[in-house]
């Protein structure tokens, strides 16, 4: 297993789900909240730098500046993570949900169990591009560009090799069910 089940001072064992953007992460961890309410969900999307000169920075496409690079782990505020998870470990258990989840070690020492959701790269890209699509992002073109120039190279620099750190490695073409049965029962087996 990554890490200690519940620590020294008992508190709730940590689940990280990690995996390529589109793999179906988010999927899993509604679905193992839905399955068990007691659950607490902490969402790494929800953790980027506000400052983008604190984390790291990209040419935009069009030239007209610098944004954060949401790609690339330096622009996750680990700190503020951390805190959260460490907040929400008074449930029964946390689930730690993002593409850096086991990338950083201070996350994967907290953790009783990771799952890595491997999905390849053409439907995770499909996904990824109906999520923004119904969201109103409204330039497919530069989104294939984005994924081209960014999150692509950034993926295989710093997502799939964290593969190699999970206990867990679920297909992201199976059907979510069956995804949190698989992860429920191995966290039950690693926490306890």
């Amino acid at each position: 297993m990554t890490g200690p089940a519940t620590g020294a001072t008992g508190a709730a064992p940590v689940l990280l789900i990690g995996g390529g953007a589109g793999s179906g992460k988010s999927a899993l961890a509604r679905g193992l909240a839905a399955a068990d309410p007691d659950l607490t969900v902490v969402h790494l999307d929800d953790f980027y730098h506000c400052d983008p000169d604190a984390g790291v920075t990209v040419e935009k496409l069009d030239g007209t500046g610098r944004v954060l690079d949401r790609a690339h782990p330096g622009s996750l505020d680990l700190a503020r993570a951390l805190a959260a998870v460490d907040r929400a470990r008074a449930a029964r258990a946390v689930v730690v949900e993002g593409v850096f989840a086991l990338c950083f070690a201070e996350l994967r020492e907290r953790a009783a169990l990771s799952v890595y959701v491997d999905t390849p790269d053409d439907v995770r890209l499909a996904r990824k591009m109906l999520r923004k699509l119904a969201a109103g992002e409204p330039d497919a073109a530069l989104m294939l560009r984005n994924h081209l120039h960014f999150s692509r190279p950034r993926h295989e620099q710093h997502i799939a090799p964290t593969r190699r750190h999970a206990d867990l490695v679920l297909d992201g073409l199976r059907p979510v069910p069956g995804l949190v049965a698989a992860t429920a029962a191995a966290l039950a087996a690693a926490a306890y």
